[in-house]
């Protein structure tokens, strides 16, 4: 039996997506299944379709707005949006985008597709909005610009042409501002001793940090990505214990750690570009509930804490509520703690800790803060 196409794998998994699954599992899983006779080339193609059309979802749905005006069913809908991207946002020459497109539309709309696809072709672009030609919701927009002004819009414009990292030496694949945070957590403690990584999963920061550390807990509460963290550090960092807890109620004795790091669950803001879907899927009201859990969670990283041990907090995010709110809250509610500087020119300076932009260095934007508890 003759094999699926780049572009019938790329519309199967925007379909899933579109009906509500999570972008890089239905891409993971459909790569795995319908793609597995492609090649190496088709599959990176069918990446790109899958994970650009999700990401610039606005800017297409606008496009073809234009053009059809009754609801579609998702798997046409699926068909032009890919269709559309090609044509508008990555450069496909016409005949492909069409012709091949219309290929992998449901028969029974090719027409439709066909139709559609051919008066996009000639389309120059007129958007009401930056929001929707860069494609964010606005309440993202307008979060970036208010709170960054320029550097907020050159933020969400890099985040749609997203980093690709290169593997750390051991062949993990980790963005550099993720390896910046471990690089940080090892700087502020030369000596080693024992960590605590609250909020572990997927394993990344865990399985970068230097050889100083005796002992290396991974603590994780939803079980299976427990089950996925103990693969990566078993591939990655042999000998970390993995335990499955809840980050703002661990299992672990008062005092047992010489450093705690928090690489808290977060609106994931910094993160839009690696992550396609979630531009769509946040919500603002979550942000405060966020900021909750990240109180919680500094709350109990302090209980870990032995006397001169430091507690670094990280989020992928750059909102104000998650990243200096957090910090200088939990600073006025502890007198024992002293805030570290941070080392490495990348960290802008903010409010005591350090902070990277997407535009900055092409990464995920990620904030971080250290501090020492003296008693």
């Amino acid at each position: 039996m003759k094999g699926l196409t780049s572009r019938q794998v790329a519309v199967q998994a925007l379909t899933e997506i579109d009906r509500g699954s999570r972008a890089n599992v239905v891409l993971a899983a459909f790569l795995e299944d319908q793609g597995r006779g492609l090649s190496q080339r088709d599959k990176a193609f069918v990446t790109e379709l899958v994970q650009g059309t999700t990401r610039m979802r606005r800017a297409v749905d606008h496009l073809i707005e234009h053009f059809v005006k009754r609801n579609l069913d998702s798997d046409v809908l699926a068909a032009l949006r890919m269709g559309t991207y090609q044509l508008i946002h990555l450069g496909t020459p016409a005949h492909a985008a069409v012709n091949d497109t219309v290929e992998a539309a449901p028969r029974r709309a090719s027409g439709l597709v066909n139709a559609v696809l051919r008066k996009m072709v000639d389309v120059d672009p007129q958007w009401p909005d930056e929001a929707t030609k860069f494609s964010y919701p606005d309440w993202i927009w307008d979060l970036f610009v208010n709170t960054w002004g320029a550097e907020g819009r050159e933020s969400l414009i890099s985040m749609n042409a997203p980093e690709r990292p290169r593997p750390r030496p051991d062949g993990y694949i980790q963005g550099q501002s993720s390896r910046w945070v471990s690089e940080a957590v090892d700087q502020a403690s030369p000596g080693g001793g024992i960590l605590v990584d609250l909020c572990a999963a997927p394993g990344g920061k865990t399985t970068a940090m230097g050889p100083a550390w005796s002992k290396v807990w991974a603590n994780e509460i939803d079980p299976a990505r427990a089950r996925s963290l103990e693969k990566i550090v078993d591939s990655y960092r042999p000998g970390v214990q993995v335990v499955v807890g809840d980050g703002t109620k661990s299992p672990f004795r008062d005092g047992c750690a010489d450093a705690v790091l928090v690489d808290a669950p977060c609106s994931g803001l910094g993160a839009l570009g690696r992550r396609s879907d979630a531009r769509w899927q946040i919500s603002e009201k979550a942000i405060n509930r966020l900021a909750s859990i990240q109180d919680a969670l500094l709350e109990e990283a302090l209980r870990l804490l032995a006397p001169q041990g430091v507690l670094t907090y990280s989020v992928c995010t750059v909102t104000q509520a998650e990243t200096s709110d957090v910090a200088e809250s939990f600073i006025g509610r502890h007198q024992e703690i002293i805030t570290l500087g941070l080392q490495g020119e990348h960290w802008r300076k903010h409010h005591g800790g350090g902070l990277v932009l997407p535009h900055d260095f092409g990464t995920d934007g990620m904030a971080i803060f250290q501090w020492k508890r003296e008693s």
